[in-house]
């Protein structure tokens, strides 16, 4: 028995997945035999490295439906975007700021171009969760202030929003901030592919922050692995201003993505894509309607115990991507718990577990998520 059979096995289990990739095995989006379509560079199937024809044109469709000046497409996932968005904005003995939540993509481009980085700390988001909260401003302000005073003026700054645990940063104020001292802003929003779609889906009931790619961010990278139904490794960085060229962005991309792209995974963000723009306002309304029934659901619950000892604490969705449903508590009881259930978590840490929901999601899998944080 090898991997392929244990993955097999795995998934005749019927285990309910909260975790990423986005398309949660949902047999709506299962794509006919891959073997059938998995080719190299023939005539007429364009190259991702000098596009002209159809990747050129599902390029374009991801520039539009973002709203950006260019969209790049990385089957090397986020990691190869945050390089390339970073190798574009700096050279090598530049200081770059950077989130102290930084992927390690972030810290390896720090290290594999040369740069000098200056970490910028996070406040907690609260008292109960503890988790990094969003990154002010102000603080961006009194550290570029100080580097310039210094002669280190900072090429770039990465800011991850929204966060792991869907935590949003006010981009918009941190361009304010940045741009004045010519510094490129980079947003790390590899968990926030699905907040365009948000935003073109009228009549949601939970209130969803923008992409950062409306807030005046330079280069912004998404997995669209993460939370929408494209297969693991797809991902798209875009160009939001003038910034930076396109042609920078191009010879970084031909450093950092493979000479051999996957048309797999190609296909499968052309999929994605489709599916965005001909159903992805129905679906995604339909999604925001059984979130919202969820958090009332644990609201009301939490109403009834107020005061009584619980085993898990919902973080609400509030100044957050409603996506990530946090837990508070003790990690281990409630992964156990949540295994009774049925259900794989994305991440289990000491005093919290994360779930990762999706427009994927079945009607019935939220359900079963419901029934486990209302036994809380």
């Amino acid at each position: 028995m090898g991997l392929y059979d244990s993955l097999r096995r795995y998934v005749s289990r019927g285990i309910v997945p909260m975790h990423m990739p986005g398309h949660k095995r949902n047999p709506a989006f299962v794509m006919d035999n891959p073997y059938s379509i998995d080719i190299t560079e023939v005539e007429g199937m364009d190259d991702l490295h000098h596009p002209t024809g159809e990747i050129r044109r599902l390029m374009n469709r991801f520039r539009d439906f973002y709203d950006t000046r260019d969209t790049y497409l990385c089957v090397n996932g986020s990691t190869s975007a945050n390089m390339i968005a970073i190798a574009s904005s700096t050279r090598r003995s530049d200081v770059i700021v950077i989130d102290a939540n930084s992927h390690r993509s972030v810290t390896n481009s720090e290290e594999l171009l040369g740069l000098k980085s200056v970490r910028v700390v996070r406040p907690d988001f609260d008292h109960v969760s503890q988790i990094p909260g969003p990154i002010r401003p102000s603080d961006v302000q009194e550290m570029f202030r100080h580097l310039t005073s210094a002669g280190r003026p900072p090429a770039a700054i990465v800011i991850t929003s929204p966060t792991y645990e869907g935590v949003v940063s006010d981009i918009r104020g941190i361009a304010d901030v940045v741009h004045p001292y010519g510094a490129i802003l980079i947003v790390d929003a590899a968990h926030g592919a699905h907040l365009r779609l948000a935003a073109r889906t009228d009549g949601t009931k939970l209130d969803w922050p923008e992409s950062p790619c409306a807030l005046g961010a330079d280069l912004v990278i998404e997995s669209l692995h993460k939370t929408l139904p494209a297969l693991t490794q797809t991902s798209v960085l875009h160009r939001c201003t003038e910034r930076v060229s396109d042609d920078t962005v191009m010879k970084w991309h031909d450093v950092f993505i493979t000479s051999s792209p996957s048309y797999v995974l190609m296909s499968s963000m052309d999929q994605c894509m489709e599916w965005q723009e001909c159903e992805g306002t129905k679906h995604f309304k339909l999604y925001d309607d059984r979130l919202k029934k969820i958090y009332d659901a644990v609201d009301k619950v939490d109403e009834k115990r107020r005061g009584r000892k619980r085993r898990g604490i919902v973080l609400g969705p509030e100044n957050r991507d409603p996506s990530k449903i946090v837990v508070c508590g003790d990690g281990a009881e409630l992964e156990a718990s949540l295994r009774s259930y049925g259900i794989e978590p994305e991440r289990v840490e000491d005093t919290r577990l994360i779930l990762m929901t999706s427009p994927a999601d079945e009607a019935a899998h939220l359900e079963r998520v419901a029934a486990w944080l209302m036994s809380l």
